[in-house]
């Protein structure tokens, strides 16, 4: 699967979290696209949803110095997960 695919994927459910409410306050559109680029790079289909969860949540901790348990991320992880084993 492409990159772009996978980040546009990963994008919309990053930027409908809203982590801090900063889009929803204003922020730019592109506000959480440097975590979603992260996240894209290190998942594929073929990654489980509980190895995105992880992902999710160690880019997190990284940008946002919340160091959390990566089953808050199960079900946005299985969103994308659901979103990446569809075909285009």
């Amino acid at each position: 699967m492409p990159y772009n695919r996978i980040f546009q994927i990963v994008k919309k459910y990053i930027d409908a979290l809203d982590y801090y409410a900063l889009l929803e306050g204003g922020a730019p559109d592109d506000e959480f696209d440097i975590e979603s680029q992260k996240i894209s790079v290190m998942i594929n289909a073929d990654s489980s949803v509980s190895e995105i969860a992880e992902v999710i949540a160690k880019v997190f901790e990284e940008y946002f110095g919340n160091k959390e348990n990566p089953d808050v991320y199960y079900k946005l992880a299985g969103d994308i997960k659901r979103d990446l084993l569809q075909k285009e």
